[in-house]
């Protein structure tokens, strides 16, 4: 049996993947019939490809197994031993990701096919023709080409984002990376990320994402604070073509685009009372229909939710849905303000001038005495997105090495006074957080009154049950105890 259809055309053509770059592409061909695989050898090394034949597929895995890894493989799919199938599995163990093309007689057509649906790139019938060959080595090329720069981009943007990149060594951040970690095990679990803004919350929400079986997938990110109510339903939900005036065309949303990935809900208490139903909804059955649809979308799409406000208060205030606000409730990640890391400003002071050694074409080594003393004393109300602007500034203007604490242009400081239980008076920074001024009032009153949980809950007109939990929240016993 002759595998060329066409001798005729049995001729040196370039081709698209040889036009594309200098390097010669490799293809292994497998075939228990020595004289087919020279025939294709001598086709594809006049093509311009570094071609090589095995007469089994035993022979193909021990070279592979030393190292030689090829662009493509050509295999037979009737072989003794091992056939095309198993091949395939072989080199899925391997964790190989080669475009492999079968070929194979008429007769075993819909095993070929079967080998597609394993994994095999395509098939090509006997007798082979060399067009039909060439184009599908071309294809195959593109193709794999096409996902392996895909695949170079995902793996440096999850590098990019690993765990240890959140920089610090106080023990919020240690938390904020080990219950990444443990994500990392439960990956379809809504995550609630709450701080003050310029905190980082973008930061663990993608590196909650590429940390997760949901890295292959798309990260889409939307601000609920930037868009008004019924943008912000469309742009999450999508519509159909006549849903509204401008709905000319149908248009999918984040939750469809990102299929199979995550979305991550920035300032989530900023949706209408009816967005939230919908999102319930939504988060309960994993079904949506756009804007002016009749049919059920189901899509695997993560949620992520971030939040600067006490969502606890806004419940209580009637301002957020209590049902919602249990269901995103499930894990949640607390970014600390930086003017309570202490010594880790420094860090991510290094790391945000390595960053701009690079953007800015500098060679600070690094900072000051004085320079860091101002960073960690400062109370940094904008946090890391104010950090990183004060250091932008200070290396554009920096002559030296090193920054030196004049090279930092830090607003100043203002402090206003909060009266006490026993009347007396203590001073706290402008800019702090809530949450930090309930643990300081507290911590403080315990301080002064010497008095027990159950008799500070009175005081404070709390219950003994929303004190304990603050208690524990804000580890009391040990700050009471220094």
């Amino acid at each position: 049996m002759t595998y060329l259809a066409a001798p005729q055309r049995y001729k040196t053509t370039p081709t698209k993947a040889r036009s594309k770059e200098n390097v010669k592409k490799s293809i292994f061909i497998v075939d228990d019939e020595p004289k087919i695989g020279e025939l294709f050898v001598t086709v594809l090394r006049r093509d311009g490809f570094d071609a090589r034949s095995f007469m089994s597929p035993v022979a193909l895995l021990e070279h592979i197994d030393q190292g030689k890894k090829p662009d493509v493989i050509l295999a037979d799919l009737m072989m003794p031993r091992i056939n095309g199938i198993e091949l395939l599995e072989a080199l899925q163990q391997r964790k190989l990701t080669v475009p492999v093309i079968i070929m194979t007689a008429h007769s075993s057509v819909q095993t070929a096919v079967e080998a597609m649906r394993l994994g095999a790139f395509h098939y090509l019938q006997k007798p082979v023709n060399l067009e039909e060959m060439r184009a599908l080595i071309d294809k195959a090329l593109d193709l794999y080409d096409a996902k392996k720069e895909l695949t170079e981009i995902k793996n440096t943007k999850r590098a990019s984002h690993a765990v240890d990149r959140i920089l610090g060594e106080s023990d919020a951040i240690e938390r904020v990376r080990q219950t990444i970690r443990t994500l990392q095990n439960v990956p379809n679990t809504i995550v609630l990320i709450m701080g003050e803004t310029g905190t980082g919350k973008n930061l663990v929400a993608k590196t909650i994402h590429y940390n997760s079986t949901y890295n292959a997938g798309r990260f889409m990110e939307i601000n609920c604070a930037a868009l008004p109510d019924n943008l912000l339903e469309a742009e999450l939900f999508g519509y159909e073509k006549g849903a509204f005036t401008d709905a000319r065309e149908a248009k999918p949303g984040l939750l469809e685009v990102a299929d199979g990935g995550t979305v991550f809900l920035d300032e989530i208490d900023s949706m209408s009372h009816a967005l939230q139903a919908k999102l319930l909804s939504f988060l309960e059955s994993r079904t949506f229909r756009r804007l002016g649809g009749v049919e059920d979308i189901r899509v695997t799409t993560r949620i992520l939710c971030a939040t600067n406000s006490n969502l606890e208060e806004k419940v209580a205030q009637k301002e957020f849905r209590k049902d919602l606000y249990f269901r995103i409730n499930v894990v949640n990640i607390f970014m600390p303000p930086l003017r309570t890391m202490g010594r880790d400003v420094i860090h991510l002071a290094k790391s945000i001038v390595e960053e701009f050694n690079t953007e800015l074409n500098r060679h600070v080594q690094g900072f000051t005495a004085e320079a860091e003393k101002k960073l960690v004393e400062h109370q940094w109300p904008g946090n890391v997105r104010e950090l990183r602007n004060v250091l932008e500034r200070a290396m554009i203007f920096t002559q030296g090495n090193f920054i030196d604490g004049h090279n930092l242009a830090l607003a100043p400081t203002e402090e206003r006074e909060v009266a006490e239980p026993n009347d007396g008076k203590f001073r706290f920074p402008i800019g702090a957080s809530l949450e930090e001024l309930e643990k300081a009032y507290i911590l403080h009153t315990l301080k002064v009154t010497n008095a027990s949980y159950a008799e500070i809950s009175d005081l404070l007109g709390i219950s003994k049950k929303t004190l304990w939990e603050k208690r524990k929240r804000y580890n009391l016993d040990d700050l009471v105890r220094r």
